[in-house]
């Protein structure tokens, strides 16, 4: 016998521009005011009980999918920009993200490995999958790779090209692959006259 959900919940305070595709069960979507979202977004039918929430003012362009999986949640906070990212969900887990986060070009970001690996001789999962947190006010660069389990701290930026693969402090600049602090005590502004 099937599992009985819940309708799907769409809460739009603003209207999606981008392919807008809700096949899972038991799912939520809540926009809010003032957002620009210029991304497809994809709740696949293997989805239950998912939730997207993004914050008022954000400009969101890229892919957002939930794959399969129960339970699985993005949370996008207020003032938040993505110029390009792929943001993946292959299992139940939860991606957030603070206020004024900016993401550049071709950021990809998935909370699993995508298939499972299992020891052989015991059968235990090996590969679960891990949340990742992104702080206020953190800034992604351009092909930035953000595995499972990664915790980014406020104000920190991410340089281009790196792979975050563990936890980054707040306020730092971290670069490489993996990605190392190489600077501290580091603010950044998205206006070119003020510091």
């Amino acid at each position: 016998m099937a599992a009985d959900y819940p309708r799907n919940i769409l809460e739009l305070g603003s209207e999606p521009a981008g392919r807008f595709v809700i096949e899972g069960r038991g799912c939520a979507v809540l926009i809010g005011a003032r957002v620009r979202l210029e991304a497809d977004v994809f709740m696949h039918p293997e989805v239950t009980n998912a939730t997207l929430e993004i914050g008022d003012d954000c400009v969101i362009r890229g892919l957002i999918r939930f794959i399969r999986g129960d339970g699985g949640t993005i949370r996008i906070g207020p003032r938040t920009t993505f110029n390009d990212a792929a943001l993946t969900l292959h299992e139940g887990a939860a991606m957030t993200f603070g206020a004024d986060c900016m993401l550049s070009t071709d950021i990809h970001m998935d909370p699993s490995d995508m298939h499972p690996i299992y020891d052989r001789a015991s059968g235990e999962r090996l590969n679960p999958p891990q949340d990742i947190e992104i702080g206020d006010h953190v800034w992604l660069g351009t092909r930035t790779l953000v595995l499972k389990g990664v915790r980014i701290g406020s104000g920190t930026i991410v340089g281009a090209g790196s792979m975050v693969t563990g936890a980054l402090p707040e306020n730092v600049l971290a670069v490489g692959s993996p990605a190392r602090v190489v600077r501290e005590n580091v603010v950044w502004t998205r206006d070119f006259d003020g510091g």
